[in-house]
Formats: C-alpha cells, sequence, structure tokens
C-alpha cells in the first residue's frame, strides 16, 4: 500500500477519474474531531461517486443513501494498491479528519 498526499491542483481531476472508473463499491465515512472523537457517520454503502468542487471548495462522498460534503478542505491523501484506492483522509481547516473507506462489495454465496 501507497499513501500519497495529493497535490490542490490534482483534486477535482483525479476525483472525477476515479468516480469514473470505481466499478461496484461501498463506502464507510468516519469524522474524527477533538469535540466529537472518532464517529463513523456513514456504515457500508453503496458508493456513488467522490468530487471535488474547487468553485465551492467543497468534496463530496456521492453515497445511495448519504451525501456528505467537507467544507474548505485543506489536505487530502490517498491509500492507493494494486487493486486501486482504499481510503481517502480529507482534513477541514479546522482539523476534523474524514476518513473514507471503499471496498469491494461482498459477494453473494454460490448455490
Amino acid at each position: 500500500m501507497a499513501i500519497r498526499k495529493l497535490e490542490r491542483s490534482e483534486w477535482e481531476s483525479y476525483f472525477d477519474q476515479l468516480s469514473k472508473k470505481l466499478g461496484a463499491k461501498e463506502v464507510q465515512i468516519e469524522i474524527i474531531n477533538e469535540d466529537i472523537g472518532d464517529q463513523v457517520e456513514t456504515w457500508w454503502q453503496p458508493l456513488t461517486g467522490l468530487s471535488y468542487d474547487p468553485k465551492d471548495d467543497e468534496f463530496e462522498v456521492a453515497a445511495e443513501r448519504h451525501d456528505h460534503l467537507i467544507h474548505k478542505p485543506v489536505e487530502i491523501y490517498v491509500d492507493e494498491d494494486v487493486d486501486g484506492v482504499k481510503t481517502v483522509e480529507v482534513i477541514q481547516e479546522d482539523g476534523t479528519k474524514h476518513i473514507i473507506k471503499l471496498r469491494s462489495p461482498e459477494a453473494l454465496p454460490e448455490k
């Protein structure tokens, strides 16, 4: 696995390309903040896409039953391996960390 920091100039195009080639993925979102501690906001559910909007300075995680917006991100890290992106960590200007975990859905048992 390789964790790398994305430059701000890469954010929009990186996540546009990633969303196009994601395939079937599930997402779980954790928020880490000094005031609230470590909280899971969204348990595993189908992921629709990830995007960054430079105009509004927002990072969006779109899932089947939840839309998560991160306002004014200052750093984004991705954990990639041969199978693709496993984790995206977005840090807001107030220090709040948003950990976006991705996985392939579990296969149904064969009959």
